[in-house]
């Protein structure tokens, strides 16, 4: 299990924010703030540090998820796992993800793609193999060694 890491949340349906943040808090980390915007991403970026993002692509207010990634792992360095059930893998990490969870994903899928994320492992766990090692369609070139889930765990 990664060590304790600062984590924001962008997600913009409040059941699933809070069900996400009592999760990450049972695995260790630290929910640092909640947002539901893009926007909220990268004003709460701009007051205070964390560790990684979990982030939803359809957010409030129409603004997209994957903006978001966008400014904060191409212009602060701080690293996103992407979760969404409307956005395919390759967009996610086209727009820099280090890892992309398909919703509705297992606990164990999360806590591995946090793991692999704070590790540094290129495609952070996902997207990039999946687990009966055929190559995936949506996997990014740069995630040779990535692994993806389906909804069902397989």
């Amino acid at each position: 299990m990664a060590d304790r890491l600062d984590i924001l949340i962008a997600e913009d349906d409040p059941c699933i924010a809070e069900m996400l943040s009592e999760i990450l808090g049972d695995l260790g980390h630290h929910v640092v703030g909640v947002v539901d915007t893009a926007e909220g991403v990268v004003g709460f970026a701009g007051r205070q540090l964390f560790d990684l993002a979990v982030v939803d692509v359809w957010l409030a207010d129409g603004s997209n998820g994957l903006d978001a990634v966008r400014h904060l792992t191409g212009r602060l360095g701080i690293p996103a796992i992407v979760c969404s059930g409307h956005a395919a893998a390759q967009d996610a990490f086209a727009a820099g993800a280090a890892a992309f969870l398909e919703k509705p994903f297992r606990i164990a899928d999360l806590e591995h793609a946090l793991d692999m994320t704070a590790a540094g492992v290129p495609g952070g766990g996902s997207g990039g193999v999946p687990s009966a090692g055929i190559p995936s369609a949506a996997a990014p070139p740069r995630a040779p060694a990535a692994l993806t889930w389906s909804p069902a765990g397989r």
